[in-house]
């Protein structure tokens, strides 16, 4: 996936699909004349016929020409760039809101991966700050196989962002190695927004110290940190966990 002039590119059979079974706007699918009996393919027209979207047939070398993996599995579409809402809007608009923030996100790679994780978890926003990656890029946009398209990630000041939360009574917990108690052993239900940074940073005294609670990943002793995408998911699916047990 990748950004096309106020739209994003949508590449490969499934995320294609997911575009079309979803609420954002898709105006065009280009498919390549060589796959038009596969079963996928299929699906993907009779998906845009349903919604009035538009289909065109093309060669498959001039598929390619939209193309970022130049391997879009015989099928793009363009879907108009979502209007992204502000985090004040967000927080107002939802009840059980689940919110991530991120801190010093030095890599593009980890932060389409964290989006990625955020879209399966059910997460409502990310904020991350400016002193890392906080922008969708190319690079973000396709490792995040089309969740940077429905995960809205808002760049802004955290200090901002938790003052909108404390406004709001969203409660805040901070993840940090050796910090409060375990993930597993904090409540997670119910509105809730969970703060990490990235391996170099990590979460400052001053973000500490605005956080109704603090927690750990337990883990063995021997290692100082995990990738902070994989500590991402653990935590965001950790939330999810509780709340099912209910």
């Amino acid at each position: 996936m990748k950004q096309r002039n106020k739209q994003i590119v949508l590449e490969g059979r499934n995320m294609v699909h997911d575009g079309l079974s979803s609420p954002q706007t898709i105006e065009t699918v280009l498919i390549s004349s060589s796959v038009i009996s596969d079963p996928k393919i299929v699906e993907i027209q009779k998906l845009a016929q349903k919604k009035g979207v538009r289909v065109q047939m093309v060669k498959p070398n001039d598929l390619t020409k939209y193309s970022e993996s130049k391997n879009p599995q015989g099928v793009v579409a363009f879907m108009s760039e979502p209007e992204q809402p502000s985090f004040e809007q967000i927080l107002k608009e939802k009840r059980d809101v689940f919110i991530l923030l991120l801190n010093g996100i030095d890599y593009e790679q980890n932060m389409g991966a964290i989006l990625r994780t955020a879209w399966g978890a059910g997460v409502d926003a990310v904020v991350a700050s400016p002193n890392g990656v906080h922008k969708i890029t190319s690079v973000v946009a396709k490792v995040s196989m089309g969740a940077a398209a429905y995960v809205p990630l808002i760049g802004m000041s955290l200090f901002q962002a938790i003052k909108l939360l404390h406004d709001y009574a969203v409660p805040l917990v901070g993840i940090e190695v050796d910090k409060g108690e375990s993930i597993y052993k904090t409540n997670l239900r119910g509105p809730v927004a969970l703060m990490l940074g990235g391996e170099e940073v990590g979460l400052s005294e001053p973000l500490m110290s605005e956080c109704d609670a603090l927690a750990n990943i337990p883990m063995n002793q021997e290692l100082a940190s995990l990738n902070v995408s994989v500590a991402t998911a653990l935590c965001l699916f950790e939330k999810r966990r509780q709340e099912n047990a209910l």
